[in-house]
């Protein structure tokens, strides 16, 4: 084993102090390192070793040396510290927006919501892996449905390849038949026709068929003999107000139908820190309104509704939640100059490294809508430094 030795010279005499070296035992780790190289696999460390340790896969650097001295049978402290990698906001899509599952760090999701009338075509999800998001999303295209069902002994119109977003059909029965269920389907937002498809049933001999109603149309349950029931079923885009049903009596139908008017929602519900637009007293079926979140606040949820069939907006209105980064604390190192406490979205700092470090990285780092400051944190590494003294006594 090497002998260290130590001298002390003085005017005085000659001192001369030996102490034997030691080995260190494997260094304890941080979180989420470990050894570089082929130091992981040693046990014991000779004295005046240094090792170096390196974050694990999906992880980064937040600071600190990755550096450390074995000195008689001790290790020097660790400053390294490993954040999970971060990949930040994926770029603006268009007719869509992204949805963080739960956010952007490594492991996590981003995936594609459409805005309504649109659907997802072709790929898939993103995973925030160690060299940024990995696949490749969708695109958004015009919700589009193929030739909507056959109804036995009826048809429907218009007659088309391909149907867009919210076109409309109407079914209609053969001549001795009546509609039973909604006369009217729609391209809903899932490619699919809805509601379900009406069915073509022979006209009893009691009360037959109610007279043609404006912007709606009846539906027997399940016909129209003694004891059965006409409802009013309105076009979508209209609402029944007023009325029930009626009911096929020994005189006739009896009860008084509702009449069909133009679906209208009010305001929509209102956002904590945020706002929609546009405002108005009475939205129409269809209507659309954008919710946005007031400065420094971010949207979680879908940013349009739109008033529904059913007189409410959907979907559910989004969250607005406030941007907030950690305080940009490096080791060795400390704030310049820039923005102060609370760090809000866009908010700015410029950092620098105590005497004696170097920075790697950007100086100036800016918060993002995830929380997080982007390009990430620089670091401070210690200046490597030779230092020869020549006693003259």
């Amino acid at each position: 084993m090497a002998i260290t030795a130590v001298l002390l010279l003085s005017s005085l005499g000659f001192l001369a102090i030996t102490a034997q070296a030691q080995n260190c035992p494997r260094p304890p780790k941080g979180e989420n390192m470990d050894l570089k190289g082929n130091d992981i696999l040693l046990t014991s460390f000779p004295d005046g070793t240094t090792v170096t340790f390196a974050c694990n896969i999906g992880y980064e650097s937040a600071g600190g040396s990755p550096r450390i001295t074995c000195t008689a049978g001790s290790w020097s402290p660790l400053g390294l510290k490993c954040q999970r990698k971060n990949c930040f906001s994926v770029e603006n899509v268009q007719d869509g927006q992204i949805e963080y599952r739960p956010g952007t760090e490594f492991g996590d999701k981003a995936v594609l919501i459409c805005n309504i009338g649109y659907m997802p075509v072709g790929g898939g999800e993103l995973t925030c892996g160690s060299q940024g998001w990995t696949g490749r999303l969708p695109v958004c295209e015009v919700t589009q449905c193929e030739s909507p069902p056959v109804v036995q002994d009826g048809s429907f119109s218009p007659n088309k390849d391909l149907y867009e977003y919210n076109d409309v059909i109407d079914y209609t029965c053969k001549k001795d038949y009546t509609v039973v269920g909604s006369r009217q389907l729609h391209c809903s937002d899932d490619g699919t026709f809805k509601p379900e498809p009406p069915k073509c049933i022979s006209t009893g001999k009691n009360c037959f068929s109610v007279e043609d109603v404006q912007d709606g149309q009846i539906e027997y349950r399940p016909g129209t003999e003694f004891g059965d029931k006409a409802v009013l079923i309105c076009n979508i885009g209209y609402m029944p107000v007023g009325g029930g049903e009626l009911t096929c009596g020994s005189q006739g139908w009896m009860g008084r139908l509702p009449v069909c008017e133009v679906t209208q929602c009010e305001s929509p519900p209102v956002v904590q820190d945020g706002s929609f637009s546009p405002n108005k007293d009475l939205y129409e079926y269809n209507n659309v309104i954008y919710y946005t979140c007031k400065k420094d606040y971010t949207v979680v949820g879908s940013r349009q509704s739109y008033c529904s069939d059913d007189g409410t907006f959907k979907p559910e209105p989004p969250k607005c939640i406030k941007v907030e980064c950690e305080d940009p604390e490096i080791s060795f190192g400390q704030l310049s100059s820039g923005a102060r406490p609370p760090y809000g979205y866009l908010s700015t700092v410029t950092l620098q490294c105590n005497a004696g470090y170097t920075m790697t990285g950007s100086a100036t780092v800016t918060c993002e809508l995830n929380g997080q400051w982007s390009p990430g944190l620089p670091q401070c590494i210690r200046k490597s430094k030779i230092k020869i003294i020549i006693c003259k006594c």
